[in-house]
């Protein structure tokens, strides 16, 4: 990000509401939003930058019936936002029906670059893609694998085997991850062949009881049925009661104009 666009970022925030002002002034974001991001990048969410001088934006989007989690995220980065989620409809060629999608974008951040960077490469196309980071062990916590299973995971009935589809990566990076969440958090995975030279990563009967204690206090109840739990508590369920926004992780500003990235 240049002088100029960080300068008119800014300037940007003399406009805002003061709680969005405290936060978009900050170099970082909060360890616990840091990690939702990263669980929401290994699964359904993705940024954009529109030249290399400019900041970077996040987009989330779920089908209506997941409109309970995207509002919960929509909370949990509103003060990053300036307008509200949306709903548009989406051609599905496999299927030949239109479908309703909600999805929220926030603006352009200079915090978001550290992401981007760690995220995306070019391909062999000369086009951006997305990527399991190689340091991804260092990444994976709770928080992280409960926003990938929200995001991309289910339970398999009647085994109870939960399988998180990580489709989009390489049978290397899928590999990555899931050696990560095994070292990481002790849960046992396998990763499997799905179609077309896809992978998912599998995780058995026998680790779910860890999975549940571990990944239930970070999800959103309406989510549970993923973990094989009831959501019970759905309306009394309130983000404002996670403390570790309070808490704040690397200053990534700082990071990026110290590497001139």
């Amino acid at each position: 990000m240049n002088k100029t666009s960080m300068i008119r970022f800014l300037n940007s925030l003399n406009k805002l509401e003061n709680h969005k002002k405290e936060l978009r002034s900050k170099s970082k974001l909060s360890i616990y939003l840091n990690d939702v991001l990263i669980g929401l990048l290994l699964s359904d969410g993705y940024l954009e930058r529109s030249s290399p001088t400019s900041g970077v934006r996040l987009t989330i989007s779920f089908g209506v019936k997941h409109l309970a989690y995207l509002m919960y995220l929509f909370n949990l980065f509103e003060p990053y936002t300036n307008t509200e989620p949306t709903s548009i409809s989406v051609y599905n060629k496999q299927t030949k029906t239109n479908n309703e999608v909600c999805r929220f974008k926030t603006v352009s951040l200079p915090q978001l670059l550290y992401y981007y960077n760690l995220f995306y490469k070019v391909n062999y196309e000369g086009k951006f893609i997305k990527v399991i980071p190689l340091n991804i062990e260092e990444l994976v916590s709770p928080v992280v694998l409960a926003h990938l299973l929200m995001g991309d995971g289910n339970l398999k009935q009647p085994d109870k085997i939960i399988r998180i589809y990580t489709n989009s990566f390489t049978h290397e990076e899928v590999s990555r991850l899931a050696l990560a969440i095994t070292r990481k958090l002790n849960i046992l995975t396998k990763v499997v062949h799905d179609r077309n030279n896809q992978y998912m990563i599998t995780i058995s009967k026998s680790e779910l009881s860890l999975v549940q204690e571990l990944i239930k206090p970070h999800m959103h109840p309406s989510m549970y049925y993923k973990i094989d739990l009831d959501s019970k508590g759905l309306e009394s369920f309130n983000y404002k009661d996670i403390a570790e926004l309070l808490y704040f992780s690397p200053d990534c500003v700082n990071y990026f104009v110290i590497h001139g990235k």
